[in-house]
């Protein structure tokens, strides 16, 4: 009788964690994950002649922005939309407007960064409205943000236009850009995804900067080393995000830095002023020109991080494709030449391909963790996306979320601003280095509206995937059940 017993507990156990596993196996082959794709550097690779893109028409796609738009605005070659990206070690699943609905139902995203930032918002729109042309949509702009959303799923996808990231503050000298200052977060929170992007702004000279000053503690400067400014702002930005995001609620993913082409020789064309009249991308998988500075900047802030964002590495995938900038077909006139932003359809729904895929994954990553109920450990994909993360990260994944007020005001040490000192804006020399504090935030501070659903939990991807939590019921329950059989 005891033998028999035995071994009925040893079937229950067997069809509790084997259904586990059939489920998670049964996600990973309905989202087409496998150990090629797991195991793949996704950014690095080469752009491959596909004629089965875009994945949307930008004629089906009646929001475009106008300087985005070069087919409208008389780009008569074609071949730059027939570009797809084939990382070395794997294949991207193609994007599919309709699963990605589904999957992120009732979800809000958005998109925090400049005009390359709305080239990837745009990007998606488009490809999620060509998905279900017959669904009611709503575009609404309001001050600096624009909303775009499908009702019947539920999906809001936002832009909200910052150049800095960091405050901007008009004063009586002038725009002060303050490197150490972010008190305009509380915009970022209440959603379930969150894209940041900031790079190309801190570059502008002349005219087109939008700032007077630097600013960091009362040290106040009118020029200073770009890249320095540049880190100081994110390293703000960083502390700002692990002081008052919780993963568990909010992915966060930085755009990474996108390359622009004004510079023939760079991809060896020596008498090529700028990427008017390309046709092609750079072939192969290596860039002829130089490195972009920010690249390593991001990748250094990033992983000193405590919850790491999660980086879309679009560098060197960029700066392949001299080929995909409106160049003179921006709807302004010949005298204006485009080369940092990018025609729709075009490069930017490569951007979002690779969003989908990491999103893809870090799914797959969520069902292995829950079946390892015997080994105690936790799902730590929502802990800072360690579970998957592109980049390396030095922080503790591990720590709590502090406070999540949104009107956090951070201020990084200056070597050369000592405290109490009268603000200096005579353009001596500008802070050399810098030792950020700890952040602390404020005693009171604004609270964000309700947290919405987790987007970690165990999400539907579609009516296909219902069958398979079934699964996850047994899988949680499974503790439970071995209790009850040893009793």
């Amino acid at each position: 009788m005891a033998s028999g017993f035995g071994s009925w507990h040893c079937l229950v156990a067997f069809f509790v964690f084997g259904i586990g596993s059939l489920s998670c196996q049964g996600i990973a082959d309905e989202l087409h994950i496998d150990d090629q794709l797991r195991n793949c550097n996704l950014y690095e690779g080469s752009w491959i002649h596909d004629d089965s893109h875009p994945i949307y028409e930008a004629s089906n796609c009646p929001f475009i922005d106008q300087g985005f738009d070069c087919l409208k605005n008389g780009r008569t070659d074609k071949d730059y939309l027939k570009y797809r990206w084939k990382p070395s070690g794997c294949d991207l699943p193609r994007f599919i407007g309709r699963d990605f609905l589904e999957r992120e139902r009732g979800k809000k995203i958005m998109f925090v960064g400049d005009s390359l930032s709305k080239n990837m918002w745009q990007s998606l729109t488009c490809a999620l409205h060509s998905a279900v042309p017959g669904s009611k949509y709503d575009l609404t702009e309001q001050g600096k943000l624009s909303t775009f959303s499908i009702p019947e799923y539920g999906v809001s996808v936002k832009w909200l236009k910052n150049g800095f990231l960091v405050d901007v503050v008009t004063e009586k000298i002038g725009r002060v850009l303050k490197l150490d200052s972010i008190t305009t977060g509380n915009e970022w929170l209440g959603n379930d995804m969150l894209i940041f992007n900031t790079y190309h702004w801190w570059l502008h000279q002349g005219q087109s900067k939008t700032w007077d000053y630097f600013q960091v503690g009362n040290t106040t400067v009118k020029e200073m080393d770009r890249m320095l400014a540049y880190e100081i702002a994110l390293t703000t930005w960083s502390r700002w995000i692990d002081a008052n995001i919780d993963p568990v609620d909010t992915l966060v993913f930085f755009q990474g830095v996108s390359a622009a082409h004004f510079d023939g020789s760079e991809w060896n064309e020596t008498s090529t002023q700028t990427c008017e009249g390309q046709t092609e991308p750079v072939k192969g998988s290596v860039y002829p020109g130089p490195s972009i500075p920010g690249e390593d900047t991001v990748k250094k802030v990033i992983s000193l991080m405590q919850k790491p964002a999660k980086l879309l590495d679009l560098t060197l995938l960029t700066q392949l494709r001299k080929d995909g900038h409106p160049s003179i077909f921006t709807g302004q006139g010949k005298s204006i030449d485009d080369c940092s932003h990018w025609c729709l359809a075009g490069v930017p729904d490569t951007w979002n391909e690779l969003l989908n895929t990491v999103l893809i994954l870090m799914g797959g990553a969520d069902c292995q963790s829950s079946t390892r109920v015997s080994s105690g450990s936790k799902s730590s994909t929502g802990g800072g996306g360690s579970t998957f993360r592109l980049q390396p990260s030095t922080g503790a994944s591990g720590s709590k979320s502090s406070t999540r007020g949104g009107g956090s005001t951070f201020r990084l040490q200056s070597t050369r601003g000592a405290s109490g000192s009268k603000s200096s804006t005579s353009g001596g020399a500008p802070p050399s280095s810098y030792s950020p504090p700890a952040p602390v935030a404020p005693a009171s501070s604004p609270q964000p509206e309700a947290a919405p659903p987790s987007h970690h939990g165990h999400k539907s991807a579609g009516h296909a995937l219902l069958p398979a939590h079934v699964g996850f019921v047994f899988v949680e329950l499974a503790p439970v059940l071995f209790l009850i059989l040893l009793l």
